[in-house]
């Protein structure tokens, strides 16, 4: 009895040493009364399958070569058309228009043919045809479609977890568009890194969802933070072009 009380004392006094921190419950659940926790970029849960990763460094003494630059990357900073044959789709990388007053930096335009979400700065007032980014995605099906047309995006609140009660289902980074449809990333069973829907991974580049637009979770958390309220987003149809939609798909897993 007496070696069980002094057991007992001894482990009330580690108890006490210890951090409250070191017991407290870690979770990834954003809390919807006060600010996001933060993340460093370390986080990013697609970092480990970048293609373009520069690779680490070594002792040889040798110069570590450059990492060749993806059909994304070369396309930045590229100035496209804007007009349009009549009677013709546009191009996927053509450009749009808006008023001359319009001053936000992006303009956001979602191929829903290609599956590519496209953001374009402007070359001059109410021309934005200079591309600055361009994503994978996956628009909805056929039963549903992401509705067509131009849009602005709400003052509304960005979360880095968002539960869709409807489908059961967990998205991060959501930028809410209009009515039920926003950009999000891939699908999670809980508010976990861990629980990613690995079928909404691979079928990014074809039609997937009930009507939002799927993207990688570095691409929608890149939109959610440069991307403000009063962004105009165009979402259209345009020419078939299988090459782009494949140099941006992510790698088999």
């Amino acid at each position: 009895m007496r070696k069980l009380l002094s057991s007992l004392l001894v482990l009330a006094l580690l108890l006490a040493l210890l951090p409250v921190s070191a017991l407290a419950e870690e979770s990834n659940v954003w809390d919807a009364v006060g600010p996001a926790p933060t993340q460093d970029s370390s986080s990013n849960v697609w970092g480990v399958y970048d293609p373009n990763a520069a690779p680490p460094a070594t002792n040889s003494g040798a110069e570590t070569p450059a990492a060749p630059e993806s059909s994304a990357q070369q396309s930045q900073g590229k100035v496209t058309e804007v007009n349009n044959e009549e009677g013709k789709l546009p191009t996927a990388t053509q450009g749009v228009l808006v008023d001359s007053a319009y001053s936000m930096p992006y303009a956001v335009k979602v191929d829903r043919t290609n599956q590519i979400i496209t953001i374009f700065s402007a070359s001059s007032a109410g021309v934005y045809n200079v591309i600055e980014k361009q994503f994978i995605c996956s628009t909805g099906t056929s039963k549903n479609k992401t509705p067509e047309g131009v849009f602005t995006l709400p003052d509304t609140t960005r979360k880095e977890w968002r539960y869709f009660k409807t489908y059961n289902t967990y998205v991060r980074y959501a930028v809410h568009i209009e009515g039920n449809y926003f950009f999000h990333s891939l699908l999670y069973s809980r508010p976990d890194l861990s629980t990613m829907s690995r079928t909404s991974y691979r079928k990014l580049g074809t039609p997937a969802s009930h009507g939002c637009i799927r993207m990688l979770d570095e691409d929608v958390k890149w939109m959610a933070e440069n991307c403000a309220a009063g962004t105009k987003v165009f979402i259209m149809d345009c020419q078939k072009n299988s090459e782009l939609n494949k140099s941006l798909r992510p790698p088999k897993k």
